[in-house]
């Protein structure tokens, strides 16, 4: 009967049934990914736990070896991560406690090593931001103080305009601006919020919009847009895709606050 039970499990699923002792929950790959200090373990109960926390609730609590003690399918999360089921999470230094914020980050409304905004005072990942954060820099501002700031132009161009623009350092913040509004609608108000009956089916197609999104954002990052209407399409493409339509993401919300951001007048 065991071998039948791992047979079952798609591995290569988003989210993956974990175990620990008498501990059973839902593993989120993505959330994974991004770091190990992230809470990416949801259980029955709709609780949230690092895979460290995991193991400790799941009796091992000396062990400090979650990729040993969680196990999914008969096999251990550090086999699953040698065949190549799960990346590994980046190898960071946020175990110390005093590096550890009290606060969520303002898009994925986890905790870990955060970075404080001197302006709005909100807490981000250095990775969840866009641009991703300078680690170096004294005086950090985000992205969504600085462009609300410099958005009250004087001049008004048409949407044609806009368009053929290339794509120079100013544009770039304000697209980056706009996605990060997709995500924080995703990861903070829509992510958390998925009914219990129909968590895996559902949280699997959000998962896949925003790795939709993580594909555009890798793009914007690397100057893969050279004009923003490049930029513009990708969002397009990503809002038309069947899947979208169930997710609360409005388009048309999407567009509004695109052209207040490039100042573009509506013509009649």
């Amino acid at each position: 009967a065991r071998q039948q039970l791992d047979e079952s499990v798609n591995f290569r699923a988003e989210i993956l049934p974990v175990t620990c002792g008498e501990m059973m929950g839902l593993l989120i790959k993505r959330k994974l990914e991004r770091g190990a200090t992230r809470k990416c373990i949801r259980t029955e109960d709709g609780n949230w736990f690092t895979p460290r926390e995991f193991e400790i609730r799941g009796g091992y609590e000396k062990a400090n070896n979650w990729r040993n003690s969680l196990t999914c399918g008969g096999k251990t999360l550090k086999q699953l991560m040698e065949l190549g089921y799960i990346h590994l999470p980046p190898t960071t230094r946020e175990s110390k406690k005093k590096e550890e914020n009290s606060g969520k980050c303002k898009i994925c409304q986890d905790g870990g090593k955060l970075f404080c905004c001197e302006n709005c005072q909100s807490f981000f990942h250095g990775d969840c931001h866009l641009p991703p954060v300078d680690t170096k820099r004294n005086g950090w501002n985000c992205t969504f103080c600085t462009v609300e700031t410099s958005s009250q132009s004087l001049q008004f161009y048409t949407e044609s305009e806009v368009l053929v623009k290339q794509m120079d350092p100013g544009r770039k913040l304000k697209c980056e601006f706009l996605l990060l509004k997709v995500y924080q609608h995703l990861e903070s108000n829509i992510f958390p919020n998925i009914p219990r009956g129909s968590y895996v089916t559902k949280a699997s197609q959000y998962i896949g919009k925003l790795r939709a999104l993580d594909t555009i954002k890798k793009k914007l990052i690397m100057n893969k847009y050279s004009k923003v209407q490049d930029f513009l399409d990708a969002m397009n493409k990503f809002f038309q895709d069947p899947r979208c339509e169930k997710l609360h993401l409005n388009q048309e919300e999407f567009m509004k606050k695109f052209k207040e951001v490039f100042a573009i007048k509506e013509t009649n």
